[in-house]
């Protein structure tokens, strides 16, 4: 099944926000102070062999890819997968429990609302953890190009020293 692009532009975008209003308190939401742009956490493999972390802005014109099969996954309460590659590369959306990941950077921490962009299809992998007492359920969309990308999408600008 192949999804449009606006189609899963709205979704990504609907099911972002709406999961996560719904998981922050309005006292949690006070104490920011102001709204912090969404982000998409890609896990890609490094030139070192290890899983690296970026944070992405959610934008349709920078992420976007096309998927090719949608599934819901649950996850029992404090559920282990030790150390492991992606099975391949898709987004993971995060709808209840809460999750964590390990990679080369330390602990990322996954709350209902959250985005994951599987991109470390080769090399040490990363770890995956249901931190949440109650279960972790996701939506994992398939992406129809399995081509990984090595290396952060936005490498960090390099500045020389005087």
């Amino acid at each position: 099944m192949t999804i449009p692009r606006f189609l899963l532009a709205t979704l990504l975008v609907t099911v972002s926000f709406t999961a996560g209003r719904l998981s922050v308190g309005t006292d949690v939401v006070n104490a920011q102070g102001g709204s912090k742009p969404t982000v998409v956490k890609r896990i890609y493999s490094g030139t070192d062999g290890l899983s690296h972390v970026e944070d992405l802005p959610l934008s349709a014109n920078q992420i976007l890819e096309k998927v090719t099969s949608v599934e819901v996954r649950v996850s029992p309460p404090r559920r282990f997968s030790d150390w492991h590659v992606g099975p391949q590369r898709q987004y993971i959306i995060n709808l209840s429990g809460s999750g964590q990941l390990e990679v080369a950077e330390g602990k990322v921490d996954l709350p209902p609302g959250s985005m994951e962009y599987i991109d470390d299809l080769t090399g040490k992998g990363h770890t995956t953890r249901v931190t949440s007492k109650e279960e972790r359920v996701s939506i994992w969309l398939k992406f129809d190009d399995q081509k990984q990308r090595i290396g952060p999408l936005n490498p960090k600008p390099t500045t020389s020293k005087p």
